[in-house]
């Protein structure tokens, strides 16, 4: 397990950020229990490290779990006080790709049948997650639904600015989309009725070289 961070690092809200609400709420993840001794989500599902770059020959490159097979991010603390475990990886993003990536995908279930195990989450109005992040000014929640018959060249998905420190951020569902090439173009809803995975994801265009660390916490579904 990592290091918590530093003392200054304690949770607050800023930007989007929300205190989590009344009513009705599905934790989506919560990274307290282990499987194989690797993080998992709050039901079970696979949480694994993903990658992309435009360029094959400038890989975007992370560290996390030591031996992991798939990749995976470490349990860490978010602070020396907190009994919570939450997940952490490193990441780097190289130059001259027009586009690349590092991130997290989180699967809600274990697979059935051989396929994704979907969710029905379209009956809440917000993702709610804690984060910390270094080296970018933005992140990116994509909202993945795999092997359901809904299948895009790109996935729904929200940018959204983080600050200093271990934050509670917001996103409003009914906010999300597509980039403007995907293709095909797919109802937010539809998505949403079949969830199988949360991508969280450090992202640049026009990149440049950019190194950093990444700390995730309690993705809660809310009303």
């Amino acid at each position: 397990m990592r290091k918590p961070l530093e003392a200054n690092s304690t949770p607050t809200s800023a930007g989007i950020a929300s205190q989590e609400g009344n009513g009705d709420k599905l934790v989506y993840a919560d990274f307290e229990t282990a499987k194989d001794n690797r993080p998992v989500s709050a039901r079970g599902g696979q949480v694994q490290l993903i990658s992309y770059a435009e360029r094959p020959t400038m890989p975007s490159r992370f560290k996390g779990l030591e031996g992991a097979n798939p990749p995976a991010p470490e349990f860490a603390r978010p602070n020396r006080e907190s009994p919570n475990k939450a997940i952490a990886f490193d990441y780097e993003l190289q130059g001259t790709n027009q586009y690349a990536g590092v991130g997290v995908q989180i699967d809600g279930r274990p697979w059935e049948e051989g396929k994704p195990a979907a969710d029905d989450v379209s009956g809440y109005k917000y993702l709610a997650l804690q984060l910390y992040a270094t080296g970018v000014t933005s992140m990116k929640v994509e909202f993945i639904s795999r092997g359901q018959g809904i299948e895009t060249n790109g996935p729904h998905g929200f940018t959204f600015k983080v600050s200093p420190g271990f934050n509670t951020y917001r996103v409003q569902l009914n906010s999300i989309k597509q980039p403007s090439w995907a293709d095909p173009k797919i109802d937010h809803k539809n998505v949403l009725k079949k969830l199988t995975s949360i991508n969280i994801v450090a992202t640049c265009d026009q990149c440049v070289p950019t190194k950093g660390t990444v700390v995730i916490d309690n993705l809660i579904f809310q009303n």
